[in-house]
């Protein structure tokens, strides 16, 4: 995707753990990380080599447009926050930026920040993305994982993804209590 002669590609990895493995060995100026990666969760990913690296600035390159997702790049470092339908030259134009030492968001990503700065209240980490409450009337409704990755065109991961960031929102430990806690708070019928 990129042939611009100022970047060197120095190597590509296939899930977040191998991204950590090579980026500690390879101190790359900048990463370019989904978030939805195999074995390791892309943001999981990149919190731990913000830790084991700090001087490795990173972009997140997805298709994620949810709030939560933007807001917890944000917390964990992430210097870019771009959406995987950018065209070339945005994307040449974030790197740059982010080597600089700047930062560079996807105009709609820009929009969601603006929206939380201006809410006099902190983001409610208890709040349910709208895909999250697809996954949970799926789960109130008795399917399984692979009947809602099915239904909803997901992977099997995300959907337990989604299942257990609801989890840790709602601070209960099973479906069953997070079913019960969602119909106590009117999330579901």
């Amino acid at each position: 995707m990129l042939d611009n002669e100022r970047f060197e590609i120095v190597g590509e990895a296939e899930n977040g753990k191998e991204l950590i493995e090579l980026a500690t060995e390879l101190s790359p100026d900048i990463v370019l990380a989904d978030i939805n990666m195999p074995v390791m969760n892309g943001l999981v990913a990149l919190e731990r080599l913000s830790k084991l690296k700090p001087s490795i600035r990173f972009i997140i390159l997805t298709m994620h447009e949810e709030r939560e997702y933007i807001l917890n790049a944000i917390k964990i470092g992430a210097s870019g926050y771009l959406l995987k339908n950018i065209e070339r030259p945005q994307l040449e134009q974030a790197i740059i930026a982010v080597f600089e030492g700047g930062k560079y968001f996807s105009p709609i990503v820009t929009n969601i920040l603006a929206e939380s700065y201006n809410k006099p209240e902190a983001p409610d980490l208890g709040e349910i993305s709208p895909r999250e409450k697809e996954v949970l009337e799926l789960v109130a409704g008795g399917k399984s994982t692979k009947q809602i990755a099915d239904q909803l065109g997901i992977s099997v991961r995300t959907v337990e993804s989604h299942r257990i960031n609801m989890l840790k929102k709602m601070k209960v430990n099973n479906t069953a209590e997070l079913i019960r806690k969602a119909i106590e708070m009117k999330l579901i019928s």
